[in-house]
């Protein structure tokens, strides 16, 4: 019997991410254009990929205590498809013990040979079939929080460090959970009511759950990336504390503002959609390879008005003096980890450390390019006080800015004055953090 096509094409795109680095959404792009897969089975495979990678360290627990012989020791694909496996006994209900078992031993067929396809029969009849059967570290311990939710060590230590037992449970269980799809309608071209009825003819529901005019966020129904509405332009995917940035910069018409590490472009497209299409927005990046992203996103929205521009934010190309500058940083990116659970697997104390260099030496730059009187704005989507308040407190401490609050309507986020932070154990947020800055005359 011929293994199970999803499944095969599930191992394909883990171990790309496993065995070569690559990035999950990456990965699993490639393995969907490749494969011709129904609408049914692409939604199968993003589950396996993106759930395996989310509770890595929970299924290899688990693997550990039942498996004889050391996991690094496994070939690669076998490792793989046990990890999968797990996952879908936790967590996949619709997946029921016995069809676990038999697609994973017709993998380790395809993928290994008989001894191989044994060893994963035996290891996998001896699984847990629920999360209540799986023996855990003590409940409250930072050992716990790190399995339960698969969290790298260090980082459960640096939440209860920095935010306490409460609220680092509350990210880690956060981190562990899956991230809603939502969208940023183009109200240039269109409005959320008539988005949300256009949606509904592709068999898509949409419904609004934020306060973010543009929000939408999708409750059924197939991707939306694959509907004509996306290809005309008429939304784009960006979770909601994605969008605070364009609205605490408030860009206005006439203006001349920059984006300074601009791609994949959704804050530079959002930049000139709320300043009706009537500002000059400057959109630069220093990776060549993802200018083509900016360029794709500016010309299906349908924003002339963006300029592109590839070019190093900490030495730019120009003298120019704007307005507004917007600088969304590089991060570690441990706001996204509902969205990007392979993150958590990269990102090192050290990175976070360099980060957090790079990110005072790009916000001092911005101070440079903006006119005396002109508006700031940081924004990194992390929560690290390295890579927030310090390298705030590094910049104001030059004396050439000071905090500055944004709209009224954004007080909900407001921390400290000019200061805004969303929190991914808030369903419908990523983490974000965010800092508007007045340049001093």
């Amino acid at each position: 019997m011929p293994v199970d096509p999803v499944r095969d094409a599930a191992i394909d795109v883990l171990l790309r991410v496993f065995q070569r680095g690559v990035f999950l959404d990456v990965s699993l792009d490639k393995t969907l254009r490749r494969k011709k897969l129904s609408e049914r089975g692409r939604r199968f495979l993003t589950q396996l990929v993106y759930g395996t990678v989310r509770h890595r360290a929970l299924c290899d627990h688990v693997l550990r205590g039942i498996c004889h012989q050391p996991l690094e020791k496994l070939p690669a694909p076998i490792f793989a498809i046990l990890r999968m496996a797990i996952y879908q006994s936790l967590f996949c209900g619709q997946v029921t013990h016995p069809a676990m078992v038999h697609t994973a031993v017709d993998l380790a067929k395809r993928r290994g040979h008989a001894g191989t396809a044994r060893l994963v029969n035996a290891i996998l009849r001896r699984a847990p079939q629920s999360l209540d059967a799986v023996k855990l570290p003590a409940p409250g311990t930072a050992a716990y929080l790190s399995v339960r939710y698969s969290v790298p060590s260090w980082l459960v230590a640096l939440w209860l460090r920095e935010c306490g037992q409460e609220k680092a449970e509350a990210l880690c269980a956060a981190c562990a959970a899956q991230a809603p799809t939502t969208l940023r309608v183009n109200t240039l071209k269109t409005t959320p009511a008539a988005l949300i009825e256009r949606l509904g003819k592709s068999g898509i529901g949409a419904a609004k759950n934020t306060a973010i005019a543009e929000e939408l966020t999708v409750v059924d129904g197939p991707h939306p990336v694959r509907t004509k509405w996306f290809e005309q332009g008429l939304f784009l995917l960006q979770d909601p504390a994605s969008m605070l940035p364009a609205l605490l910069l408030e860009p206005r018409p006439g203006e001349r503002v920059l984006d300074l590490c601009a791609a994949p472009g959704g804050k530079a497209t959002h930049l000139a959609q709320r300043a009706g299409g009537k500002a000059r927005i400057v959109a630069m990046d220093v990776q060549a390879k993802r200018i083509g992203a900016i360029l794709e996103n500016v010309e299906r929205l349908g924003m002339p008005q963006v300029a592109v521009l590839c070019g190093d934010g900490m030495r730019p190309p120009f003298d120019a003096v704007f307005d507004a500058v917007l600088v969304d940083a590089p991060c570690s990116g441990l706001g996204t980890l509902r969205r990007h659970p392979d993150v958590k697997w990269r990102v090192t104390p050290e990175a976070v450390a360099r980060l957090a260099v790079q990110q005072q030496a790009l916000l001092r730059s911005a101070v440079e390019l903006c006119k005396n009187g002109g508006r700031i704005v940081y924004s990194v989507c992390t929560f690290s006080k390295a890579e927030t308040e310090d390298v705030i407190a590094a910049v104001l401490a030059d004396g050439r800015v000071e905090p500055e609050d944004g709209a009224e309507s954004l007080d909900t986020w407001k921390t400290a004055p000019g200061q805004y932070q969303t929190r991914p154990s808030a369903a419908a947020w990523d983490g974000f953090f965010l800092m508007r800055l007045r340049k001093v005359s």
